[in-house]
């Protein structure tokens, strides 16, 4: 019984990995890094939380960590209203 239940718990896992998997990449934070930047040069107004953000972003790419800092570029792009 001990078996089956392990045996269950294995393939309950293996098909939730994909879904866990993080989507993002190299890429997708060179993208939004440009994104950022091309919108803070263009920003009026007090952008430090949005500079912040992106400060973040980079950091989080540069560690591998690539949703975090795709999300941190998000935040960054729609603080400024992109």
């Amino acid at each position: 019984m001990k078996s089956l239940i392990l045996a269950a718990s294995f393939v309950t896992l293996a098909a939730a990995a994909p879904a866990i998997a993080d989507t993002e990449s190299p890429a997708s934070c060179r993208d939004l890094a440009k994104q950022t930047s091309v919108a803070l040069s263009g920003a009026a107004g007090d952008v430090n939380e949005a500079k912040s953000e992106s400060r973040a972003g980079l950091q989080a790419c540069n560690f591998g960590l690539y949703k975090n800092g795709a999300d941190h570029y998000r935040k960054a792009l729609s603080l400024l209203g992109k």
